[in-house]
């Protein structure tokens, strides 16, 4: 529980330790489904033998259920009661989760998932305002980022197992690989319930006292930098989603590449943590613009690659590198707009740039013919999504010099 103990005299919170674990566990409990997006695509195809199309269809209508609740969660935290927030979202989204074992087309499928977007879209949003009002929110952001990484890395092992249940002797009639995967969904749903009295609270309190910056519109320079990371994260998402098609150019098996990135994923996991503590105490423009330019170079490096070799080196990198950046943009989220609410609506544009990112690199490798322009279409996207992110930026490094000046 949240006591006054809590609370720091500038309105920030500690959130470390049992806090910290119970924050992030929540979140990804309940963020599941949407981060084995891919495993749900492949396994809707086969359960409901429908299209691709159709399939990606259901992801999107997910996916944008989230985008919309987040943002609109967002700015409302203040005003709400987060514990309630959470059961209600969880339970939603627990309801959900069991309802698509039983959906019996893919028409009910779209409903029940675009209802199971939109609260987790409450959940998240309400995560992230509350680690932005951490007091060291760069670290709090990096620890949450990097444990999203071992997520992955979990579902990945334990998701094609669970998608083989229907194999087993005595499973009910008419189970299928998609519900195998959903019950898990749902165990991990439930298990979430146990975490929400254990995490932490922003004190309302402390911030009404911050000269009522908890209630003022975030600044236009926040929100500028919000369109330019969705604009990045669509960019990304329009060549990492067909990162598998690539390497089958270049003449690996699916087997191969899964296993590389089974190694590359550590990249994920250590990234967020480094991003998290040098965010923490340097300046936010250099480190956020070099990891942009990284992942535009190796784009155009990937979109190209022609052998194993070259695939090996620009895939990984490209795949993990933006996550390097989170944290520290996150942090300089906080510092422009203390009340937390452009950190709890990023989920939002980072979602929304990714529901649109397989139409558009679908087009583009169509086009092309190949994924060479996928490669120059991401580092556009990047200089654009980096031009709009910079003000903030440039912001958030002022601030920071004007409270050091302080002590």
């Amino acid at each position: 529980m949240s006591s006054a103990t809590d609370t720091l005299s500038d309105g920030r919170m500690d959130i470390g330790g049992l806090r910290l674990i119970a924050l992030t566990c929540l979140l990804l409990l309940v963020f599941s489904a949407a981060v084995a997006m891919s495993f749900n695509i492949a396994a809707f195809v086969t359960s409901f033998d429908v299209s691709f199309t159709e399939a990606g269809t259901v992801a999107t209508i997910e996916l944008g259920g989230i985008a919309i609740s987040s943002l609109l969660f967002s700015q409302l935290a203040p005003k709400l009661q987060p514990r309630k927030v959470y059961l209600f979202g969880i339970g939603a989204i627990a309801l959900m989760n069991a309802a698509t074992i039983f959906v019996p087309s893919i028409a009910a499928l779209f409903v029940v998932r675009g209802i199971a977007g939109l609260a987790a879209g409450s959940v998240t949003a309400m995560v992230m305002y509350t680690a932005g009002h951490s007091r060291t929110p760069e670290k709090t952001f990096g620890i949450i980022n990097s444990f999203v990484g071992v997520l992955g890395i979990i579902l990945s092992l334990l998701l094609p197992q669970a998608g083989r249940l229907y194999l087993m002797p005595g499973a009910p009639s008419g189970f299928s690989e998609a519900d195998g995967l959903f019950l898990v969904y749902l165990v991990a749903a439930i298990a979430a319930l146990f975490f929400v009295r254990s995490v932490p609270v922003p004190p309302r309190a402390a911030l009404a006292g911050e000269g009522g910056r908890s209630t003022a519109a975030p600044p236009l320079i926040g929100w500028l930098a919000l369109i330019g990371m969705g604009i990045v994260f669509f960019g990304h998402g329009v060549l990492a989603l067909y990162i598998v098609d690539v390497g089958k150019g270049v003449g690996l098996s699916p087997a191969t590449i899964g296993f590389v990135f089974s190694i590359a994923a550590l990249m994920g996991i250590v990234l967020p943590l480094v991003a998290g503590f040098l965010g923490a105490k340097f300046p936010a423009t250099p480190p956020t613009v070099i990891v942009l330019v990284i992942v535009a170079i190796f784009a155009v490096l990937l979109g190209q690659a022609a052998t194993p070799l070259g695939y090996f080196v620009a895939a990984p990198i490209y795949a993990f590198a933006p996550i390097a950046m989170m944290p520290i943009l996150l942090g300089a989220l906080v510092r422009v707009d203390p009340s937390g609410k452009l950190a709890g609506a990023h989920p939002a544009f980072v979602t929304l740039g990714g529901a649109a990112a397989p139409l558009t690199g679908g087009a583009i490798r169509d086009w092309a013919g190949n994924f060479a322009a996928s490669g120059w279409f991401v580092a556009g996207c990047i200089v654009v999504g980096g031009i709009l992110m910079i003000a903030l930026l440039f912001k958030a490094d002022s601030l920071r010099r004007q409270q050091l000046g302080r002590i």
